[in-house]
């Protein structure tokens, strides 16, 4: 019996959408990559490598880390060029970052790195008053502009703890330069009020210390993953890093 013209058409257009590269994936989340302060997209180089070769689509934010302002709308700017869900994701500074950005409606999930999960109205100089970093401030070279650079081996020996001797050097002489402003902002959203988080805490992290990433997380109310290692996560646990950036991928609907 012959089908009706109606479902053979319905029937050839389905069929078409679904062989059509990208489209039978068109709902995926895309994942949206901020790093933190001192350094540059370049972070998140192993972290991509895994999810791209995973089949998911990512975009990394370069912050121009002039003020946290200018960082939101950095982070705002490749957010409009997604379409559909997206995971954002912040490492250090950058958890600072999506608490602010994230309050968007595409942003259906937040991952935290060994970073801060600010509320509004705090400061990353209050929440680190009350959890006091391994990394003492007479390491830290402020420039008549506000920007500050770290000591070389003060960064190798707190910042990049993990990383092989001679990836450690590059990361301390690759610094970017931050604004020290980003220290006294204002959280002005809390976007892990209303976004489901994820928060992967680094329990040997001499930066951020692994007490208050704890605390933090537990208020957000964030699903928690330990991991041993330092402060550079993304570079010295991608694997494990992206697997949980890919839970919260599979987590929305």
């Amino acid at each position: 019996m012959a089908l009706p013209q109606n479902l053979l058409l319905a029937g050839t257009t389905a069929l078409l959408l679904a062989t059509l590269p990208g489209l039978a994936s068109a709902e995926t989340p895309e994942i949206v990559l901020v790093h933190g302060a001192n350094m540059d997209g370049s972070a998140w180089r192993a972290v991509y490598d895994r999810l791209t070769t995973d089949g998911y689509e990512v975009a990394v934010v370069q912050l121009p880390l002039t003020s946290v302002e200018a960082d939101v709308a950095a982070t705002r700017r490749v957010l409009e060029t997604v379409t559909g869900p997206v995971v954002l994701v912040g490492h250090s500074y950058g958890g600072f970052v999506i608490s602010q950005a994230g309050v968007d409606e595409d942003v259906k999930a937040l991952v935290y790195v060994a970073a801060f999960l600010p509320d509004r109205g705090e400061t990353i100089a209050t929440l680190s008053a009350t959890a006091p970093s391994k990394l003492s401030p007479e390491v830290m070279r402020v420039f008549p502009d506000g920007h500050y650079l770290l000591g070389r081996e003060a960064w190798i020996a707190d910042v990049a703890t993990g990383l092989p001797e001679a990836d450690a050097r590059f990361t301390a002489d690759a610094q970017t330069a931050s604004n020290t402003v980003i220290f006294s902002y204002q959280a002005t959203d809390a976007a892990w009020q209303t976004v489901p988080a994820w928060s992967v805490v680094a329990t040997d992290d001499r930066i951020i210390s692994p007490d208050l990433q704890r605390r933090m997380s537990v208020r957000a109310g964030a699903t928690v993953v330990e991991m041993d290692g330092g402060h550079l996560l993304p570079m010295t646990r991608s694997a494990e890093v992206a697997k949980v950036i890919e839970k919260a991928a599979a987590s929305i609907e």
